[in-house]
């Protein structure tokens, strides 16, 4: 998924976090967490960057939950949370 880092459309990453874990198996209060980590997550990534740039976000399941790799410009990270077995 690609998303600008412009607010509107930077606000968008913490529903689409939220619905993922939900997808995965997670319940109301995995989503939050991985929406609230993603969302740090991305303001390290896109500190410092130009205007027009852009957040590369790839979401993939994991045997123990989900797993976001986060990309802007030189600025990477990784998000995991982990959804117990019992919520999948």
């Amino acid at each position: 998924m690609v998303v600008s880092t412009d607010p509107p459309y930077r606000a968008l990453v913490p529903e689409v976090a939220s619905r993922y874990a939900g997808l995965s198996g997670g319940t109301a209060a995995d989503g939050a967490a991985l929406a609230a980590a993603v969302t740090a997550a991305l303001d390290r990534v896109v500190a410092g960057a130009a205007d027009e740039a852009h957040i590369d976000l790839s979401f993939r399941p994991e045997a123990g939950g989900v797993h976001v790799d986060l990309a802007c410009g030189n600025q990477r990270e990784t998000v995991n949370v982990t959804i117990p077995v019992a919520n999948r």
